[in-house]
């Protein structure tokens, strides 16, 4: 069904410009049914193919073949292809160190055989300690089914004890467990976004690109006049300074919609992480209007004096969020 589905699409786009072309080249016959499933893969229109794409992308910026790539913080080293030498002496043909401060280290074969061991040694040793630390040492644990090696999957590790298999049958169930999988991460995503305590001042809003952000929303009604402050949380996301027109009007339509925007005062609150101890800056922001774009304007300034018990709330919303 799914492939009856992929043959409409294509079809459909070879139709458009710009949609799907068909290419053809050369290969060596003894490697054809496996070149074709790589250019089926590369060819897939949809994410998947996009991440194949970008994974073989480099290769168009290397004259030699890299074999293996390493990739670190702040260094990176690829280790080139073909082997030169005798069975008993062989060398990568070169390859190099990337990384900070515009560093690029073009390795000769000796260089190359020892950053390579270097770094399968810090790799080896860091994925035992995980392994053991976890109790997965030499078990076998796949509930995704992701590997097709034929050796491995159609083994019977669960003989073994520890060993866990629970590999999707199907393409079909493969697809629904990746799905499963995506939400589970988008869901995980968004409850770390949670403020860490219960607390009814927390509100929350999009920031830059979808993130979830929050902020302490500080407010009170003084006869037909609203004060609003705003107030940062640490590690909140998207502060609100940076959007703080869209911010505010969120705001307004969420907790005053029956107020006019002009009668609510807006604050906004911050305190620097070296000022854990003192008092937070509190900043009145007027909107004005751009007389080119006619636009609202944010200007900041200095507040005045408020009243005690708003002060009072603001200051303990600061302090709950150093």
């Amino acid at each position: 069904m799914a492939l009856g589905r992929m043959k409409q699409w294509r079809e459909a786009q070879r139709q458009r410009a710009g949609g799907m072309v068909e290419i053809a080249t050369w290969v060596p016959q003894r490697s054809a049914k496996f070149l074709k499933e790589v250019f089926a893969r590369l060819g897939d229109p949809s994410e998947r193919g996009d991440n194949y794409r970008a994974e073989v992308s480099s290769w168009s910026n290397r004259r030699r073949v890299v074999g293996t790539e390493y990739v670190g913080t702040s260094y990176s080293a690829e280790i080139d292809l073909p082997f030169l030498g005798p069975h008993w002496h062989q060398r990568p043909a070169g390859g190099r160190v990337m990384g900070v401060h515009e560093t690029w280290i073009e390795l000769t074969p000796d260089e190359a055989s020892e950053v390579s061991k270097l770094c399968e040694a810090a790799i080896s040793e860091t994925l035992d300690g995980w392994l053991t630390k976890n109790g997965m040492r030499g078990t076998v644990r796949d509930h995704v089914g992701v590997a097709t090696d034929p050796d491995f999957a159609q083994s019977d590790y669960q003989r073994r004890s520890g060993d866990s298999l629970f590999r999707p049958e199907s393409d079909d169930e493969f697809a629904k467990n990746e799905a499963e999988i995506a939400q589970g991460v988008a869901e995980a995503a968004a409850n770390s976004r949670l403020h860490h305590a219960d607390d009814q001042t927390i509100v929350y809003y999009p920031g830059f690109w979808g993130m979830p952000s929050r902020c302490h929303a500080i407010h009170r009604r003084y006869d037909d006049v609203v004060l609003f402050a705003l107030v940062h949380v640490k590690n909140g996301g998207t502060s609100p300074t940076n959007i703080i027109g869209e911010l505010t009007r969120r705001m307004h339509k969420t907790f005053y919609p029956d107020v006019p925007f002009s009668k609510i005062q807006w604050f906004d609150v911050y305190r620097l992480p070296w000022e854990r101890d003192q008092d937070p800056h509190i900043n009145r922001v007027i909107f004005e209007k751009d007389g080119e774009s006619g636009s609202a304007k944010a200007l900041w300034q200095p507040a005045d004096q408020l009243p005690d018990d708003f002060a009072d709330d603001v200051r303990r919303a600061a302090q709950a969020s150093a």
